[in-house]
């Protein structure tokens, strides 16, 4: 990332902040690895006062943990969690889904479907930023359809953490093939109007990346403990 001297030192802050999220979320960086001040500045081009600013807001974001005297890492999202907020996701999401197959709303469907596509045109041409935005979108669009602002503040309270979850996630092969069917399987049954079908899919969709998150989380923390 290239940076400007005619940049004040917010814009800094945020360049930085963004490069760094950006490699979060679609992956480059995993949960653990390590985020070196020194390291970044001289990639950036910038000084490791911005850099700096931006980890910080990343900790206060929980994508990055930071102990006093010891290098900066992605953080890694706890078990527990991972099964609450997919629990969460379930009744949440289902029940927008349900109510989407009622509706019956052309435009939605629309939507939905080009995140579909979207996604998979992504991944067969391994444009991963572009992949994450259209599995995103999904979930964005389905929230907002429901109109329930507080739905949608829940989806946004949650990104970060998802972010983080779906980085486990996706380390798991075929995973993200997996999202792209999953999420096909939840437009055919709102697309057929069948609300139970809508439901389902969304329940499967949940357990599929638990179970994947879950084993994956498992596999690196168990290689952590032989290193250690």
């Amino acid at each position: 990332m290239a940076a400007s001297a005619k940049l004040q030192p917010q814009a800094l802050d945020a360049a930085a902040y963004k490069a760094i999220r950006d490699r979060i979320v679609s992956g480059e960086l995993g949960p653990g690895d390590p985020l070196v001040e020194a390291q970044l500045s001289a990639e950036f081009g910038i000084s490791k006062t911005p850099v700096r600013e931006a980890l910080i807001a990343l900790g206060r974001d929980g994508l990055v943990t930071q102990v006093p005297h010891h290098v900066t890492r992605v953080a890694t999202p706890r078990p527990e969690d991972i099964r609450e907020v997919c629990q969460l996701r379930t009744w949440l999401e289902g029940e927008i889904a349900v109510e989407a197959a009622l509706a019956g709303d052309a435009e939605l469907i629309e939507d939905l479907t080009d995140s579909v596509e979207g996604a998979r045109r992504a991944l067969g041409r391994k444009k991963l930023p572009d992949y994450v935005a259209s599995v995103n979108a999904f979930s964005d669009v389905l929230l907002a359809h429901s109109g329930n602002r507080f739905a949608v503040d829940v989806g946004e309270r949650l990104r970060n953490f998802l972010a983080l979850m779906a980085n486990v996630a996706e380390s798991t092969a075929g995973r993200r093939q997996r999202s792209i069917e999953e999420h096909a399987a939840i437009l055919d049954a709102i697309t057929a109007a069948d609300p139970a079908a809508a439901r389902a899919a969304t329940r499967v969709h949940m357990q599929s990346i638990e179970l994947d998150a879950l084993k994956s989380l498992e596999k690196r923390l168990a290689e952590d403990g032989k290193e250690g």
